[in-house]
């Protein structure tokens, strides 16, 4: 496979990782993106003209106006697909969605709808798409208060704070490292899997996580190391272990 790959949201925590996750694969070259491309005509076409595929994580999903939100995402995906027009490209456009699309905010919306629109592009140009349905992401780096529940817990345990548990519910999860080997899987493949549902790899409880920390924290600040006798245990301590 020969094939060049871009990444919208490359700055971001899963385009960093996947972008860094490239680096290794053979026959992928990546083509470097920054965000102010959003805002140069020019140099977005550029980018969408070096492209056989195109990794769209650029977005919002917080803030106070939940109608910017919407807004913000569905013109990234509009200044996506108009770049493509001019550039006279037709890459396969990967969306990064969430399994939990269905839900009823203006993030979500967001997400159903940017996924419609490319999905119509495709169709109408003879191109491919690919909608990304993943479950929640945790690993090293990722940003507390806004990527995961597990990157918010991890830093406030390093800082020795013990976090509040608001429902002690079981979460869905799936490892950095394992997501970017189903999108870079996704990319690779023949099969129009679309979209394509990205399995979660853990499924534990809130309280589960809050313990695993705790217990990592203490055994360290005793200068022993932890048993990590799960693969979910050793994934959590190496995301730990970026916050300390």
């Amino acid at each position: 496979m020969n094939i060049t790959v871009g990444i919208t949201g490359q700055s971001g925590f899963i385009g960093t990782h996947f972008f860094n996750f490239l680096r290794t694969r053979q026959g992928i070259k990546r083509v470097n993106f920054d965000k102010s491309y959003f805002d140069n005509q020019k140099d977005l076409c550029s980018f969408v003209s070096n492209c056989d595929a195109i990794v769209h994580l650029a977005g919002m999903s917080r803030g106070d106006n939940q109608q910017l939100v919407y807004d913000t995402n569905m013109l990234l995906v509009e200044k996506l697909l108009k770049a493509a027009e001019y550039a006279g490209n037709k890459p396969h456009i990967l969306f990064g969605s969430t399994t939990h699309e269905a839900k009823d905010s203006l993030y979500h919306k967001s997400k159903r709808n940017g996924r419609t629109m490319i999905d119509k592009w495709a169709k109408e140009n003879g191109a491919r798409s690919t909608g990304l349905l993943m479950p929640n992401v945790f690993g090293p780096y990722s940003k507390p208060y806004f990527n995961s529940f597990v990157s918010t817990f991890c830093h406030k345990v390093a800082i020795g704070e013990k976090p509040e548990i608001i429902a002690d519910s079981k979460v869905e999860l799936i490892y950095i490292e394992t997501i970017c080997r189903h999108i870079c899987g996704a990319i690779a493949s023949e099969s129009n899997n679309n979209p394509m549902t990205i399995p979660h790899e853990f499924e534990v409880s809130v309280s589960e996580v809050l313990n695993k920390l705790m217990y990592f924290r203490n055994t360290l600040q005793n200068k022993k190391i932890p048993t990590l006798d799960t693969l979910f245990a050793t994934r959590l301590f190496s995301t730990y272990l970026s916050y300390c």
